[in-house]
């Protein structure tokens, strides 16, 4: 097991194995969804984030993984600015939206991978040249403190 897949699964372990395998299949499936990208997977005081972004910074992500003890939202950090004709997103910040997840064909959806796709779009102009040198998904373990 690599180092990083093993740090994940430590960061699990205090949740449910409903809670960690849920996390796991979401995880896959938003590795094919949304590559290439970085992984920023860290722990915040009330949840375990991964988040999807072009650069290594948290907030350049455009959709993150919430897993909270009992259930997992995905968020959108731009979501109040994307389209939602469907009505899918909660929240009433003037920045993030986010989608209550109960089960993973919840984002197997049409109109959760267009706001995947439009999140995706928005981040693009936060992409430097040589920032992201792969085709694939490289993950970053984030720490308190941790910039890059």
């Amino acid at each position: 097991m690599k180092d990083t897949e093993r740090q994940i699964a430590d960061f699990l372990r205090p949740y449910s194995e409903e809670m960690r395998a849920f996390a796991q299949d979401l995880r896959a499936y938003l590795r094919e969804e949304t590559k290439p990208a970085f992984e920023l997977a860290g722990k915040s005081a009330q949840s375990f984030n991964i988040g999807y972004g072009f650069t290594t910074t948290s907030w350049d992500c455009f959709c993150a993984i919430i897993v909270y003890r009992k259930h997992i939202n995905i968020s959108f950090p731009s979501g109040a600015s994307l389209p939602d004709p469907e009505g899918l997103l909660h929240g009433t910040g003037t920045r993030v939206r986010h989608l209550k997840i109960k089960e993973l064909e919840d984002v197997r959806t049409p109109a959760v991978r267009k706001l995947l796709r439009d999140a995706r779009k928005k981040a693009l102009f936060l992409v430097r040249d040589g920032e992201i040198e792969h085709d694939g998904i490289k993950t970053v373990i984030k720490t308190r403190g941790t910039k890059k």
